[in-house]
Order: structure tokens, then C-alpha cells, then sequence
């Protein structure tokens, strides 16, 4: 499965922390490799209770750096949508996750909240291949077989 798109991630997230329209104390991880197909879906904690501090080092110890080269996280719970980032201390955590996990040779380029509502992203949550800020990410328009060019139109 190759990952196009944050809100793919988000998906793949959702079964497991909101469950028959309860929301679970869940803290997911989603791990990707250099070609952005799907490594695995890992539930690092089933006591999330909004800091990502204390769980920094399980996040990262469960990436496999012979095989992921790219994560996003997911976790019960919404932050305020009004508020600066900088006034919203998961946010903040999870600035601090990626810098840890880019010495690592890791690149987070997901974060979702999620409750029975729907979810909130601090990353891109559209097609990765619209984001400037992710040209880094390897194209994977290119397989869209229904395509007139058959290649991606950025790559």
C-alpha cells in the first residue's frame, strides 16, 4: 500500500482509537519506508493522556531504522483550533519528537487528534505531492495508472 495522502494516515489510525464510537486512550504510531508504502500500525500506548513526552522514546525505539524512514503519529484527543501552535503544549511535544526523531534519520510528517468527531492535523492532511513543503517525499503520484501522462506532474 503505497501512502499518498496525510488523511490516508489518519485512516489507517482511526480503527484503532476510535472503537463503535468510543474513543480509547490510544497513542499510534504509523511507519512508512522510503518509498512510502505502509511498514506497520503500532498502538504505543493504550493510556494516552496527552503528553507525548513521556512516550518520545517509545515512539521512536519501535522505528526500525533498516526499514522506516517515515512516521506519523495519532492519538486520542483533539487540541483547540483557535489557539497559536505555540500556546498548545502537544504541539510543542511534538516539534521536540521531530527534531529527536530527524537526528535519528527519521521524518515525522504526520500528526492527528482524533475523537468521535473527526480528527484535527498539524501536518498536511491533503496529497503530499501538493505541499511544497514536501518535495522531499518521494513522488507517488506516479503509479496512478488512469493518469493522461502517467507520471506525476511535480516529479
Amino acid at each position: 500500500m503505497i501512502i499518498q495522502a496525510g488523511f490516508d494516515l489518519q485512516i489507517l489510525a482511526r480503527p484503532f482509537i476510535v472503537q463503535a464510537g468510543k474513543i480509547l486512550p490510544r497513542l499510534v504510531v504509523i511507519r512508512l519506508d522510503s518509498e512510502m508504502q505502509l511498514d506497520g500500525v503500532d498502538v504505543v500506548s493504550d493510556e494516552f493522556t496527552g503528553s507525548l513526552k513521556p512516550r518520545h522514546n517509545a515512539i521512536l525505539d519501535g522505528l526500525d531504522p533498516e526499514w522506516t524512514k517515515y512516521f506519523a503519529i495519532a492519538h486520542a484527543g483533539i487540541w483547540t483550533e483557535h489557539c497559536l501552535p505555540w500556546n498548545i503544549p502537544i504541539l510543542v511535544e511534538a516539534e521536540e519528537l521531530e527534531t529527536v526523531a530527524a537526528r535519528r534519520g527519521f521524518q515525522m510528517i504526520g500528526h492527528f487528534g482524533q475523537d468521535e468527531t473527526g480528527y484535527m492535523s498539524a501536518r498536511a492532511h491533503s496529497y503530499f505531492d501538493q505541499y511544497p513543503s514536501h518535495d522531499e517525499l518521494p513522488c507517488t503520484m506516479t503509479h496512478w495508472v488512469n493518469s493522461k501522462a502517467r507520471t506525476c506532474w511535480h516529479c
